[in-house]
C-alpha cells in the first residue's frame, strides 16, 4: 500500500508544480518564440555612441583620413577629418613607468597634423554626432594621439 512520507510529498508537491506551470503556460500563450524574441532585441534602441578608441592601421595624408581598428569588438572605422577637427597628442611630462612622487597626471596637449599620425599609434576619436558600427566617422571635434 502507499505510504505518505516526506519523500512521496516531496514527489506530489514537485509533480503538482510542473502541472500547474504547464496549465499557466497553456492559458498565457505559451513561451515566447525565437522569432519574437529576436524582434523584441531589435526594438531595443541603440545606444548612442559619440566617440571610439582604437589602434590606427593606416593613414591616408591624400585623403586626409585614416583607418581606426578596435581590436576586441574587431571593428573598423574610417575617420575623415574635418577642417574644424583638433589633432592632438597627449603627452605626460615625465616618463610614465617611473613617474616622479609629486608628479601630476595631466598631459600636455602639442597640436600634431595628420602627418604625425601613424600606423600602431592608440588613438581616441570623439565626435558631435553619433558614431554607428559600418559608418564612416566625418568631421570628427577632436583626435587625440595617446602616450
Amino acid at each position: 500500500m502507499f505510504q505518505l512520507n516526506s519523500k512521496n510529498i516531496i514527489i506530489i508537491g514537485v509533480v503538482g508544480a510542473v502541472i500547474v506551470g504547464g496549465i499557466f503556460l497553456v492559458f498565457s500563450g505559451g513561451l515566447p518564440k525565437q522569432e519574437e524574441q529576436q524582434q523584441a532585441q531589435e526594438e531595443l534602441p541603440e545606444q548612442e555612441v559619440r566617440s571610439v578608441a582604437g589602434k590606427v592601421t593606416s593613414v591616408d595624408v591624400s585623403s586626409n583620413s585614416f583607418v581606426l581598428l578596435q581590436p576586441k569588438e574587431e571593428r573598423e572605422f574610417t575617420v575623415k577629418l574635418g577642417e574644424e577637427t583638433e589633432l592632438i597628442r597627449l603627452v605626460f611630462p615625465f616618463d610614465i613607468a617611473n613617474p616622479p612622487a609629486e608628479a601630476t597626471f595631466t598631459p600636455k596637449r602639442e597640436p600634431v597634423s595628420l602627418k604625425d599620425l601613424k600606423a600602431g599609434d592608440q588613438v581616441f576619436v570623439r565626435s558631435a554626432v553619433p558614431i554607428k558600427t559600418g559608418q564612416d566617422v566625418v568631421n570628427p571635434l577632436e583626435v587625440q594621439i595617446l602616450p
